[in-house]
């Protein structure tokens, strides 16, 4: 059982019980008061993740080993998304691009049509071995402990890092696997978020909740802010520093007390209106359409078709 915020190190934690939104069943959740990081209480070992993340994971939250026709559209659409967020900051040319826990592979195939040198790894060998036999691009079965130093200008890890232990000691690896001068772009769920439903929030396989102050804070000791995004799921541009460091920066009060007061607000209400909950049934509706018209379709013709689309 965790009793310290794995990421200033603190005591003052306070742990209340969510709900997981897969299983329903209990969650013990902790927010920290001195930096405002919300964790769970239970944070496994790095051996049973990696079992986890091996073998049982994507059967758990896509109930299927490899990605279906309606998950390739899904990621393809989202994969032109992030690639225009860091075209938008980056001159992209030829860049190494390694993108890590590359689920189906689609972000690093359309990464590779606009020109970047774009590579993966992925610790399911279900969803690696489909990167390679869909799209013929190089996914390698692997944990981020086997990337090479100096191996990327580019990291990308997209909802991957609230599922990492030891926040602060994979971006220390981060800093050595990325070359003098590159970028890391994470994205993870945004705790402070309004368009999250409140039954869709806690999940046993997400470890850390982070808002743009605490992902900032975990990143501060190797990486400089380029960009923040966050009107839904938080984005984050970082640039490696030349040096390291001595320590991480703090999160500051007023920062630390408007995280609490919009945990507070979260809520139906706030779902509904603000976050414009009312219009989702509608639009699943019309996604719902869409997959359906292209399930007999190849998943390299509907990343091709997108990526033209686009």
């Amino acid at each position: 059982m965790t009793s310290t915020c794995q990421l200033c190190n603190s005591t003052n934690l306070h742990t209340h019980l969510q709900n997981d939104a897969k299983s329903k069943l209990p969650l013990s959740i902790s927010f920290c008061s001195d930096c405002s990081l919300i964790q769970q209480q239970e944070i496994p070992s790095d051996e049973d993740l990696k079992i986890y993340y091996s073998h049982n994971y994507r059967q758990d939250y896509k109930s299927t080993y490899s990605p279906n026709t309606k998950y390739v559209r899904r990621a393809g659409m989202t994969a032109l998304d992030r690639i225009k967020f860091l075209e938008s900051h980056v001159q992209l040319s030829n860049q190494v691009l390694l993108d890590i826990g590359a689920g189906g592979g689609e972000f690093v195939y359309m990464a590779q049509k606009k020109g970047l040198q774009s590579k993966g790894i992925e610790p399911n060998l279900g969803y690696s071995t489909f990167s390679k036999e869909q799209y013929g691009v190089e996914v390698k079965t692997a944990m981020l402990s086997d990337v090479q130093d100096s191996s990327a200008d580019i990291v990308t890890l997209f909802h991957v890092f609230e599922h990492m232990a030891k926040p602060l000691d994979v971006m220390k690896k981060l800093y050595s696997s990325i070359k003098d001068g590159g970028y890391l772009f994470i994205e993870v769920p945004n705790i402070l978020q309004a368009d999250a439903s409140p039954h869709n929030i806690y999940f046993k396989a997400h470890l850390f909740y982070y808002s743009k102050f605490t992902l900032a804070c975990a990143a501060s000791q190797y990486f400089d802010v380029v960009k923040v995004e966050d009107k839904g799921n938080l984005k984050v541009l970082f640039k490696k520093k030349a040096q390291p460091s001595e320590n991480i920066s703090s999160v500051q009060a007023d920062e630390i007390e408007f995280s609490q007061n919009r945990i507070k607000q979260k809520g139906w209400l706030e779902y509904l209106f603000n976050g414009k909950g009312l219009l989702k049934p509608f639009l699943r509706i019309e996604r719902v359409v869409t997959e359906l018209l292209i399930n007999q379709t190849s998943p390299k013709a509907i990343l091709d078709s997108l990526y033209t689309a686009r």
